[in-house]
Order: C-alpha cells, then structure tokens, then sequence
C-alpha cells in the first residue's frame, strides 16, 4: 500500500464509491447511533467549532462550511470559539500528527471533528461533498448543486483521505470558456452563466468578480497542495548575459548561448556542453536555494530547483553539443534527451554536494521526451509533457503512452510528475482569428488516462496546461485528487443537474466526444502529416451539416424539457457556452 493516495480508518480500508467510509463503532459512552442529527425543521443542532486563534485558512473552512448547511437546512449556523451546552460540535481544526494534505474525520458522543495537517478547508470540503450531497460542478451561478433538507442528517463514517497528486495545478487564469476572451460569444456567455455578476457592476467589476469566484471554485476542488513548478527556465539568462540594454543586464557572455544561428537576433538556446554554463546554472540554484531558505519566494518550490531549455527543439550546433544528439530518434522527439540529461546530471551533482536533500526538476518535453541512454541523477524530479493526451486519435499519443510508460519501468521507485494539454484543439485554433474548433471533448480518454495515471503511480504533480470545457474540468479537478472515483458516478453528477433535459445533453455530448475521438472520423492524409485540428478538418469532417442538424435538434429537445430553474438556467449556458460556439463555428466555415 503506497503512501501517496490510501485512506485508513481504525486500521481497516474499504471503497465506497467515491471516498473511503467506514462505520465507527464504540467509543466512550457506549454505541453511537448511526446518524447524527444536525438540525431539526431548520434549526441548528450543532454548532461550528474553531479556536479563538484560528488563522485565516480555519474561518474561511469555518464560513464555507456554515454558508453551505445554511442553504441545505435553511437555518443560521453559529461560528464559536468553544462548545456550547446543549449543542453538538461540527469542530475544524489542524492537527499536526497528520500529514499537511491529509485529511480525517472522526465522530464522537459529542459530535464531528474536522482535521488536517494544514489544508482545513479540505476536510470541509471532503464532509460537504461526502455527506451533506453538495456538488460544485462549475463557478457559474448555477454551478453548484445543494440539496435542501431542513432537518439534515449525516451518516457516522470515519473518513481519512490524502490526495494522489501532492500537486493540482490548473496553470494560469482559470478561463473554461470556448469562446476566445473578448468576442461577442465570451461577452454574452459571462452575461448568461454568471447574471449576479453584473448586478450593480460594470463590465470591468464584474469580469474581477467572475474571476474571484473562479478562484474560490478551484479552492472548493482542492486545488494547490505541494505544487513543485517545472517549466523553462532559461529566458532571463537573454535579459541577463545578451541583451546589453536591458535593466537587468549583467555582463555579455556570448559563449554562454547556442552557435550557428550568427544570423539570428539573439541564439534560441543556450550551449549546453559548455562548462560555463553548468558552473552559472549551479551559481543561480544555490542562491536560490539559499534565498528560499532565508525566507525568499521560491518560484519553483521550497526544495526544488527547475532546469529547462527554451520552448524550441532548435539546440546549439557546436561540435561538443552535436556529438551527443541522435537524429535517428527525431520521430520519437528524442534526439536532445541524451545532450540535455547530460547538462541537467552535471548540475544536480553539483547542488547535491551543497544542498542535500534539495532536488532539481526538468522536463521530458520538446526533443528530449524519452529517458537518456544513462541513468539520471537520484536528485532529479522529471515532469512528463503528455502533449497528446487531448488528441487521442494520433499515432503520436500512443508513442507518448509508452514512453511514459518507459521512463517509470526505467526509474520504478523515481517520483514524476505530469504536464497536460487540456487546452488542445482549442489553443492551435486561436492563433486564427475568427476561427471556432469542434470542441475536444474526451471524457473516457481521460478516465483512461487518469487510470494509467494511478496505475504508474505519476503523481508528484500534475499541471494542466490550461483549462477548457467545464465537463472535463470537473472530471480532471476530481481525478487528481483520486483517480479511481468512477466515471459513471462523477457523470451522473454532472448531468444530473440538468434535470430532465439530462437526457439530449448526455446525448450530444456523446456525438461530440465520438467524432472528436474517434480515428476513423479523420481522413487518413490528415493522421499522415498532422495532428492539429484545422478549420476544415472541424467543420467540413467533425462537425458536418447533418451532425451540426442533430446538434441542433438535442439542443431544443433540452430547452423544452429543462424543468427546474437550476436546470434551465444550465440549459441556457450550455447553449450561448457550447451550442452557439460551434453553431457560429460551423456557420462561419460554409462561408469559406
């Protein structure tokens, strides 16, 4: 049993569905009842508990948790620094013998005990979710789904969970929305998905105000934790060693960047054979190791340190960097790994001497994707950029498969952690102005992924190159803390919802997610010479005239058949988020 992501109860592990729950039995003062009553007819029965000195993470879980019972019973929940007679307890505290993600709860005669090691509003989270049937699908106003019972029960289940991924990062602005950011469709969908917003605010404010309850949705999701950065890492040393104007210039170094592009503005990369450049790369991490430990910002992490070429595959062309690349190894976006792992072995040695237990992380990304011919330092943390895991239907994810597949067989005991691209078809498609994408809709290839995922256990960190559709969203903010919650109960949630109108929306999301996943939809020049999604290959195979007809048709039956104000106002987002992009999309294209 691995430490990363097991729930432990009195010695006893048992899955049920989504969390780990098992039944308390006798404690002091004999058996406790099965239930425990937290409020009768809408009257509080239990009061919220945190200490008198509780720092701002216990009030904010202390308010999470009263704003959400008090919708579900309809009463007014009391926040208190001690128990009060007559009342039970719903208490949230820290409690240092756990570890800083993990999280229990415990029952007792008195009542509940929410705890973690140091994320409180997670155990409220996990108790909303868990027991009181709350569901934060999305940050839209009708996002959120809270039962109503005025005299709410919960069952008496010992809970302890920790996360699987130590890191869940959504990187960047959290932005799901199809519609590039400023076009009439963004504009409108923000107006439809979030009207609260824009009571008393102008534009701008209410923009702000979206974006701080997209924030405090992630937070819900449990977003965060131990997140150690890995991304490239080198543009400075232009600012620093190239540029002569620039404020932060230090001294011009030339021998310190990549030869043969003498043509160039400035080389796409540094020389990475150069002896130079290992001994200033080593320089820079130990003052900023020796930063972090005064107190400094750590841009990567408080024990990590990241190293990564520029975001191109076009190295130096000396004879010392040229030796070591293998041009037979292009197609396996390969032919770097065994120039750069060099570079990035020479450096951790070096901070190994001076900064035991601190690690360096990289990337197997670019043209260094596969593991080298030697073995990589033990002090070196290596993010796998699954670039394809949104584009099922290439030859190049499955080699990607295997070569992660591959970097854990080589290292089984190594911690990795993962880059996604969740952005795919839609960020290739924004660099063309006017341009929608059939949406990438992939919900089976990602419960697949996530259990290939579990099954490697790659879970150091896991960051998502930006966000796209809120389905998915949902799926990958749940998955990373526990990827074997079932796709059928988390879909269930999802489309539930919608009320009656589940049904055609369950519907056209299947369409959508089979023509977008499925190989053979795609002409077989286009698998041959490309993997991105063009405007034609959208519009004129993906999204045809008789598959955009039946779209349309789905779309109606939902809006006749959405029969609560949640499920309607769901129904609406759905169409001016989703429907209308790829109406607008398809529309656009028949023009051409």
């Amino acid at each position: 049993m691995t430490l990363r992501r097991r729930w432990i109860v009195c010695g006893v592990c048992v899955v049920i569905g989504a969390a780990l729950l098992i039944f308390s039995g006798c404690v002091s003062g004999g058996v406790l009842r099965r239930t425990l009553r937290l409020a009768d007819s809408g009257k509080p029965l239990a009061d919220i508990v945190i200490a008198p000195d509780a720092d701002e993470n216990l009030k904010f879980a202390a308010a999470e948790l009263k704003e959400h019972l008090d919708k579900i019973t309809g009463g007014d929940f009391a926040i208190v620094n001690s128990p009060r007679e007559g009342k039970k307890q719903l208490a949230i505290s820290l409690a240092p013998g756990l570890a800083k993600q993990e999280v229990r709860i415990s029952f007792s005669d008195s009542g509940v005990t929410l705890e973690s090691g140091a994320h409180p509003e997670y155990a409220v989270s996990d108790f909303l979710w868990d027991y009181c049937g709350v569901r934060w699908l999305d940050p839209t106003d009708a996002g959120t789904v809270i039962p109503r019972d005025s005299s709410l029960s919960v069952r008496r289940l010992a809970y302890a969970a920790r996360p699987f991924a130590k890191g869940r990062n959504p990187t960047g602005a959290y932005a799901p929305e199809l519609w590039d950011r400023g076009t009439p469709g963004w504009t409108n969908y923000l107006h439809v998905a979030y009207p609260s917003a824009f009571a008393n605010r102008t534009f701008a404010d209410a923009v702000r105000e979206i974006s701080r309850r997209k924030a405090l949705f992630l937070r819900r999701m449990k977003t965060g934790g131990e997140v150690t950065h890995a991304c490239h890492s080198f543009y400075d040393w232009y600012d620093r060693f190239w540029d002569k104007g620039h404020p932060k210039f230090e001294r011009f170094e030339p021998d310190y960047f990549a030869k043969g592009y003498e043509s160039d503005a400035r080389p796409p990369q540094l020389c990475y054979s150069n002896p130079a450049v290992v001994r200033q790369a080593v320089a820079d991490i130990r003052s900023y190791f020796d930063n972090v430990a005064k107190g400094g910002s750590g841009k990567w992490g408080k024990d990590v340190c990241c190293v990564e070429p520029m975001d191109n595959r076009t190295f130096c062309k000396c004879e010392r960097c040229s030796r070591q690349y293998h041009p037979e190894l292009k197609n396996l976006k390969s032919q770097q790994s065994d120039c750069w792992f060099r570079f990035v072995n020479a450096v951790a040695k070096e901070i190994a001497k001076s900064h035991p237990g601190k690690k360096i992380s990289t990337l197997a990304y670019g043209s260094h994707c596969s593991p080298p011919s030697f073995m990589i330092e033990p002090n070196v943390v290596v993010h796998f950029c699954y670039c394809c895991n949104r584009i099922p239907y290439t030859e190049r994810g499955r080699i990607e498969v295997l070569q992660l597949r591959e970097w854990r067989e080589t290292y089984p005991d190594r911690p990795f952690g993962l880059w996604l691209y969740n952005t795919f078809p839609k960020e290739r498609m924004n660099r063309k102005a006017g341009v929608n994408c059939f949406p990438g809709f992939f919900a089976r290839v990602l419960a697949e992924e996530y259990a290939l995922f579990d099954e490697l256990q790659i879970s150091e960190n896991i960051y998502n190159c930006g966000f796209v559709d809120d389905y998915e969203d949902f799926l990958s903010l749940r998955w990373m803390w526990n990827p074997r919650e079932p796709l059928a109960v988390l879909e269930n949630d999802y489309f539930s919802s919608y009320g009656k109108a589940a049904a055609p929306f369950r519907k056209f999301y299947r369409i959508v997610e089979e023509r977008y996943c499925n190989r053979a939809n795609y002409p077989s020049d286009f698998l041959a010479t490309d993997f991105h999604q063009s405007e034609d290959i959208a519009w004129k195979v993906l999204g045809t005239p008789d598959v955009m007809r039946e779209l349309k048709a789905l779309m109606e039956k939902a809006e006749r058949l959405a029969d609560t104000p949640q499920a309607k106002a769901r129904v609406a987002n759905w169409r001016a988020g989703i429907y209308e992009y790829m109406r607008q999309g398809a529309a656009e294209a028949r023009k051409k």
